[in-house]
């Protein structure tokens, strides 16, 4: 429910930006607008709520959380009513960036996959049905699209959607598609979604589709051995990939999607990776975290691959944010960039 009587102007995006910023500094949080933004999401999604449910979602402390209420509730954007509840302010402020009310539920813990999503499996079963073979000299191995609507259902969970410019590195698995189908049954407002690779098969079946449903897309066939170009540098709010299954597939990935993101904290990086050896394990996170990335969530086996024997046919699904240390580090020898130039050394 929204309370406040008096009709709220219309915000441009970047003036609701400027004022969550203002709220940041106010209360001496590092995430600056982003933060914000994701509590008013969640008082939106669940309102009336208790503040220590709001705190807990995102990961604030009480006291915190409380400060930042107060602030908000000076500014007209937040009311108590039950609990935390928008006014017509803080509705209007959330629409000027893409983020509105909904039905969706939230995913349940450990994420099972809800049936609710079952339409959108569907709809992605007839789309997806030509789509091409698996290349397996490139650690191709198609994740199935029970695993792709879960993986659009995490990025709405977390934020990842509403009004947000993604960039998809790498996508034999289809997951732009996937987050497109996801929100147009929900009615959800995407930004700007990009996808590289470096198969011109994927691409076409990409664009074809798109033109198809109605929707879209801007894609770009290149290696991300030699870099990404130049306009797609610091503009993205999250990237999403699931890279060759080596550490220096995985280090080229993720560094070239910071390369992508706007600068500051709180930038998205939603990582699908196979589970490893323990020493192999112990890489992999260090070259997440030695490039500034804070690791979120690891979520095991979240996503199925089609046909896959490669680590039994699952992987995990991690989820990490910008700080203020992130940087890209682009590994020097890309010579064991996939599985299958590994095994020839």
């Amino acid at each position: 429910m929204l309370v406040g009587s008096d009709r709220p102007r219309v915000l441009e995006p970047n003036e609701a930006i400027s004022i969550m910023s203002d709220v940041s500094e106010a209360v001496h949080l590092l995430e600056g607008s982003s933060r914000i933004r994701e509590f008013l999401r969640q008082v939106l999604r669940f309102q009336p709520v208790p503040l220590h449910s709001v705190a807990r979602s995102t990961s604030l402390t009480v006291p915190v959380a409380s400060a930042l209420r107060r602030e908000l509730e000076k500014r007209k954007l937040l009311s108590r009513k039950g609990g935390i509840v928008l006014t017509e302010h803080g509705l209007s402020l959330l629409e000027s960036i893409g983020v509105r009310e909904t039905q969706i539920p939230g995913l349940q813990s450990g994420y099972p996959f809800p049936e609710w999503l079952n339409p959108v499996v569907e709809k992605l079963d007839i789309l997806l049905s030509s789509r091409p073979g698996p290349d397996f000299s490139l650690d191709q191995s198609h994740a199935d699209t029970a695993t792709i609507a879960m993986r659009a259902a995490y990025l709405y969970e977390h934020d990842g959607i509403e009004g947000k410019d993604l960039l998809f590195l790498g996508d034999d698995d289809l997951t732009s598609l996937a987050t497109i189908t996801f929100a147009k049954k929900f009615g959800l407002q995407l930004g700007s979604v990009v996808v590289l690779d470096v198969d011109e098969r994927i691409l076409e079946f990409v664009e074809e589709t798109c033109v198809s449903i109605g929707c879209d897309i801007q894609t770009h066939c290149l290696d991300l051995k030699y870099g990404i170009p130049e306009q797609l540098k610091n503009s993205f709010d999250a990237f999403v990939t699931d890279p060759p299954y080596t550490v220096t597939g995985l280090s080229l990935f993720v560094g070239r999607g910071i390369e992508a993101l706007k600068p500051g904290v709180g930038g998205q990086c939603f990582l699908s990776y196979g589970s490893k050896n323990p020493s192999d394990s112990v890489k992999i996170y260090a070259s997440i975290t030695s490039m500034g990335l804070a690791i979120q969530e690891v979520i095991p086996e979240f996503n199925s691959y089609v046909g896959a024997q490669i680590y039994a046919g699952v992987s995990n699904m991690i989820r990490c944010v910008t700080s203020e240390g992130t940087s890209a580090l682009i590994p020097e020898d890309l010579s064991t960039l996939y599985t299958s130039s590994r095994k020839q050394r």
